[in-house]
């Protein structure tokens, strides 16, 4: 259990970071950059990471583990479990805007489709009459054509609500396995 100076001290790196990812690309941070921004100093973010990397890895943990939070509180059909994923998307946007911008593409939408509730809506979607090497495949298709346009969706100004792009998305995999 983490006692509460070493909570600040993180809190205050990730904040850092992501202020410093919104202006630059992770690779362009140094750690001299990062600790000055967080105004702690370069043992402290030593004592704890590693590397520019692995905050960003404790960052993106944190928000997987609250949206896992956030979906497995009940059951529910594939469009309210997208519902519920965008929204929580959207009350955390500064953090999921930053994520959805700084980390590969097939990371993140891996892990954002492998959350075990989206999984398991996924899997329910997909027709027995595939077999296993068209589920990966079709899985695959989802995970990058769906975070594809989530990430433009959360990157617009200008957006629908979280129940249209639910619907929206749940009616493309519905057509899809058809």
């Amino acid at each position: 259990m983490e006692n509460q100076r070493v909570r600040l001290s993180k809190m205050l790196l990730k904040n850092a970071l992501i202020t410093l990812l919104k202006e630059k690309p992770l690779e362009k941070i140094t750690i001299y950059e990062l600790c000055a921004k967080a105004q702690l100093n370069r043992v402290t973010f030593y004592k704890y990471y590693g590397s520019q990397s692995d905050l960003l890895t404790d960052i993106e943990n944190d928000c997987f583990r609250k949206l896992e939070e956030i979906l497995s509180d009940n059951a529910s059909d594939g469009e309210d479990c997208l519902c519920r994923m965008l929204e929580a998307l959207l009350a955390d946007e500064e953090h999921f805007k930053v994520l959805i911008n700084a980390l590969p593409d097939k990371d993140f939408s891996t892990k954002l489709f492998d959350l075990p509730t989206i999984r398991r809506q996924l899997d329910m979607a997909i027709p027995d009459t595939f077999t296993e090497e068209e589920r990966d495949e079709l899985c695959l298709f989802f995970y990058q054509g769906g975070y594809a346009v989530i990430r433009e969706w959360l990157n617009r100004e200008n957006r629908q609500s979280p129940k249209k792009m639910a619907v929206f998305l749940n009616g493309v995999i519905r057509k899809l396995t058809q």
